[in-house]
């Protein structure tokens, strides 16, 4: 941003770029494992799933996370082949490295891959898991920093606001993977699904052969996933997030893609395309339409009612956005305001659970609704309100709902 500028696009340029790079390195996992044309259309699985495209262009980093977790997977399906080349065992650490200080919940991504290396290599495994505890323990020194200086021991406050996710929510992780909209029901995605799924599972019966690398995938695209949910229901902490689970996220699409190759082509071509429809129908859930308030048409309509007043919020969630899209004048946060400029005529944006913080009664008595947004199309439609408070009775104004 200090190169480009501190526009939208500067902010997320750099995701862009990671995420074209996730891409490619997810196109040289699928090489390896599917035929070219099965590989191509996988691939655009990937770049039409509301999952990694919503969380590909945000600005915080989690096309880093996509990106080396691909990368990372590909060396391990590398030095799987060779497990005692130096070179391989190399990249593959310092890629371990990488992707644990993205995302502290690669230790289990890890820790998977090595189990693998333990249970299915007849040579190579002591490499494997010594490189494999050098590239971790890089992390090390933030581990210890992160401990002595967190309050209570708790080296993650930041995400106290978590609650235990429940079992719908581990099902929604794997249906958001290729797409979640409310127009397409999300045990028929399941049931499309369920044909691949059994013809592999008849395959690898039959052969009682079940590869390494096919094995490490299956094990971090459903092992994974399932691990951090039981972690965050029975332990210390909730940590089961979508946005910190993309590692197994690729695997399971790849896995998805090894249970197509074992049909027929023709229907194989098929069930590729179903996917792929099916994705493309909910893509536009992951737009910014859907995911955010319309920022641009909040902050002019709250320029054109403000004049003298103060403009206020009750959280940053509001205030920042809100502030960087104003024209005129910038956002104060309620609590931040003396008594009696509390009293004062203003304006308020606040979202509706927020809002009775700044008093019920004041919003009955003194404020005026003037304007209502809501934005998605799922049950989890949120909504955000533009209050107008003033010294007198209350004004009777008409709510524009948009």
């Amino acid at each position: 941003m200090k190169a480009f500028g501190a526009t939208e696009g500067a902010a997320r340029g750099l995701s862009i770029v990671f995420s074209t790079a996730f891409l490619l390195a997810s196109y040289g996992l699928l090489r390896r494992l599917l035929a070219p044309w099965l590989a191509l259309g996988v691939l655009a699985i990937f770049a039409l799933s509301p999952l990694f495209v919503y969380y590909g262009q945000q600005a915080r980093p989690y096309s880093l996370i996509a990106f080396f977790s691909a990368a990372n997977l590909l060396a391990f399906v590398k030095l799987l082949e060779a497990p005692g080349e130096r070179g391989r065992l190399a990249i593959w650490t310092i890629l371990c490295a990488f992707l644990l200080y993205t995302q502290y919940l690669a230790v289990l991504f890890i820790a998977f891959q090595i189990s693998v290396a333990i249970f299915r290599l007849r040579s190579g495994r002591l490499k494997i898991i010594a490189f494999g505890a050098a590239g971790c323990a890089a992390i090390v020194p933030w581990f210890i920093a992160a401990m002595v200086g967190a309050p209570g021991g708790d080296p993650l406050p930041h995400i106290s606001w978590m609650g235990p996710p429940t079992l719908m929510s581990l099902v929604w992780y794997y249906v958001s993977l290729i797409g979640n909209s409310p127009k397409l029901p999300g045990y028929g995605l399941v049931i499309l699904l369920a044909v691949p799924g059994i013809a592999y599972a008849r395959r690898i019966a039959t052969s009682r052969n079940l590869p390494a690398d096919h094995l490490l995938l299956f094990l971090i695209g459903i092992g994974l996933p399932a691990l951090v949910y039981i972690v965050s229901v029975w332990g210390p902490k909730p940590v089961f997030a979508s946005r910190q689970l993309l590692g197994a996220g690729i695997a399971i699409v790849v896995a998805i893609g090894l249970c197509i190759a074992t049909l027929p082509r023709s229907l194989a071509a098929g069930f590729l395309l179903a996917l792929l429809a099916w994705s493309a129908l909910s893509l536009p859930e992951a737009f910014p339409h859907q995911t955010k308030p319309p920022w641009r048409e909040v902050a002019t309509q709250v320029d054109t009612q403000s004049g003298s007043m103060k403009v206020v919020v009750q959280e940053d969630w509001v205030g920042q956005p809100l502030d960087y899209y104003r024209r005129l004048g910038h956002v104060r946060r309620w609590s931040e305001l003396a008594e009696p400029e509390k009293g004062e005529r203003l304006l308020l944006v606040c979202r509706p659970l927020t809002c009775s913080d700044v008093g019920t009664e004041a919003i009955k008595y003194r404020g005026s609704l003037l304007a209502t947004w809501r934005w998605g199309s799922s049950a989890e439609t949120t909504e955000l309100r533009l209050y107008e408070f003033e010294g007198g009775a209350l004004r009777e104004e008409k709510s524009v709902i948009k």
